[in-house]
């Protein structure tokens, strides 16, 4: 395998041989077992793969060099008045985050939504959440697994009772913004007609409701979205898609990674890869381009809301490395 892989890199079968001899392996059937790989068929057809595969990871450097030289390499931009040209040309086309400070809180929702008004107005709602997520290390993944229903009264109630969780949690794939009893919620929602479709409400929209401490893993979407912060706050961690080791033991769209592992605990790899932060207050919205990872965890009792109706063709369902 050793062998195979440096032949592959470009090094020479002279070369190769010479490393092995200088750790024991006689020069003679060294010789011959790297020079039968280097005439292998399958070995031919496998050195223009790897040449493709060494010319993108080299793209994937150059992208990463160029972004640390950002003013922003550090962190996620905060901006105001910023106009739908400008949103696509910039951030959209550019696949950079960026947090609008000023479109949340033009909404209804912004002053409203509050768990209080959602136990009094929708008590009666039947909602679906995800419970039991303590239990399984991969809760995110199962989340089909560990949904259940129970009413909005029930559940609000749970939160306000539980203090800091991760157990359980109202999430995007529990689809409850598409229910009937919720649609009076959309009222509160002024969305800017110039970037987000409005007949393309249902299946674009999620609603988010948990307690504080609840973690979404780190992972990455399939299409770009506006992330609306309402009530309480939310902490990102964010990295950029050419951080080509996060792929690293990729499943489907989730990494192996756990960017709140501890500095003295991190691998080296996981170490090197540049994280950007950002807590979200309530009011803010966070765009998120298609492909950036990242992580969240509730800082607070929290209520979001995620958009990706955008009036611009928006389904990358092809981009998951983690299935290669």
């Amino acid at each position: 395998m050793w062998a195979t892989e440096n032949l592959l890199r470009g090094v020479t079968v002279e070369r190769v041989v010479e490393t092995l001899v200088g750790a024991g392996v006689p020069h003679a059937p060294g010789l011959r077992e790297v020079t039968s790989i280097a005439q292998s068929p399958i070995f031919a057809g496998a050195v223009p793969l790897a040449r493709d595969a060494r010319r993108l990871a080299q793209l994937a450097r150059l992208r990463r060099e160029i972004e640390a030289q950002s003013p922003h390499a550090t962190e996620v931009e905060r901006r105001a008045d910023v106009t739908a040209d400008e949103f696509f040309a910039r951030y959209v086309a550019g696949g950079i985050p960026v947090v609008l400070t000023d479109v949340v809180t033009r909404w209804p929702a912004f002053t409203r939504w509050t768990p209080e008004l959602f136990r009094a107005e929708y008590g009666d709602a039947t909602i679906d959440i995800v419970d039991g997520r303590d239990a399984d290390p991969d809760y995110d993944r199962n989340t089909p697994k560990h949904t259940r229903s129970v009413t909005m009264r029930e559940y609000i109630e749970r939160i306000r009772a539980a203090g800091e969780t991760n157990d359980f949690y109202a999430v995007a794939q529990n689809r409850n913004l598409d229910r009937d009893a919720l649609q009076p919620l959309w009222a509160d929602l002024t969305l800017p007609s110039e970037i987000l479709d409005a007949t393309r409400s249902k299946g674009c929209a999620a609603l988010w409701i948990g307690p504080a401490g609840t973690v979404t893993p780190l992972h990455h979407d399939t299409s770009n979205i506006l992330f609306a912060q309402i009530y309480g706050r939310k902490r990102f961690v964010l990295a950029s898609p050419f951080e080509t080791e996060l792929m690293r033991d990729a499943v489907g769209v989730y990494a192996s990674a756990d960017p709140e592992t501890p500095p003295e605990q991190m691998p080296a790899w996981l170490a090197a890869v540049r994280f950007l932060r950002v807590d979200l207050a309530p009011g803010e919205l966070l765009y998120l381009p298609v492909g950036w990872w990242h992580h969240v965890r509730a800082l607070d009792v929290s209520i979001s809301v995620a958009l990706n109706g955008f009036v611009t063709p928006n389904r990358f369902e092809w981009y998951k490395p983690g299935h290669l």
